[in-house]
């Protein structure tokens, strides 16, 4: 499994949200965050009017915790890897996010683990280089998930289709791929389309 820190921009598309905390159950990876990094998605949401007030915002933070009750760094523990990452940084308002990825590997979450993922859709903001020598690998959330597709499709392909059988609305699969594709996984999107179409893979 693969630990991975999903930055708010990550989390703010309700269905990349929902197909990486599947990821989660299915085992192939584990996902993280942090409160701060909550904090910013719950802004974000309210910002654009997804949530229409910041009790449905706190709500839905509750819930995402719930779902993943393992997933939350301790404030104090990222806080404490700031310094450790600053000068990788080339935009400071994103040093928290990186400091809970030093934190996996700084502390006992995973023995033996030496690469943390972080998936951000703002890659600019980070040192690319500079991080991936801590051991730190920047992707944005389309190659990242394409890659575990790629790598092992039958996890992703149940994620999805786990994802799609908790939905209220009950999307169709095509609708629930234009929603992944809306959320800027493009290339992820286009692949499990394509692989529902020419094979036997049920989503």
């Amino acid at each position: 499994m693969i630990p991975v820190v999903a930055d708010a921009d990550t989390l703010f598309g309700a269905t990349t949200r929902g197909l990486l905390i599947h990821l989660d159950y299915q085992g192939l990876i584990r996902l993280h965050w942090s409160s701060l990094i909550l904090d910013e998605t719950s802004r974000a949401l309210l910002r654009t009017g997804r949530k229409p007030d910041a009790e449905s915002a706190r709500r839905h933070e509750q819930l995402m915790q719930a779902a993943l009750p393992q997933a939350q760094i301790p404030t104090r523990v990222v806080q404490a890897q700031f310094a450790s990452v600053a000068s990788a940084m080339r935009s400071a308002k994103d040093t928290h996010v990186a400091a809970c990825a030093a934190a996996i590997l700084a502390g006992d979450f995973y023995p033996g683990t030496s690469v943390v993922s972080l998936v951000t859709k703002n890659i600019r903001d980070f040192g690319i280089r500079k991080l991936a020598s801590q051991g730190i690998e920047v992707q944005r959330p389309d190659a990242f998930l394409l890659k575990r597709f790629q790598q092992d499709p039958a996890p992703v392909v149940s994620a999805f289709a786990a994802l799609r059988a908790t939905l209220r609305s009950a999307p169709t699969s095509g609708v629930l791929l234009e929603r992944l594709a809306a959320d800027g996984q493009v290339m992820t999107a286009a692949a499990l389309h394509d692989a529902w179409q020419q094979g036997p893979v049920r989503l």
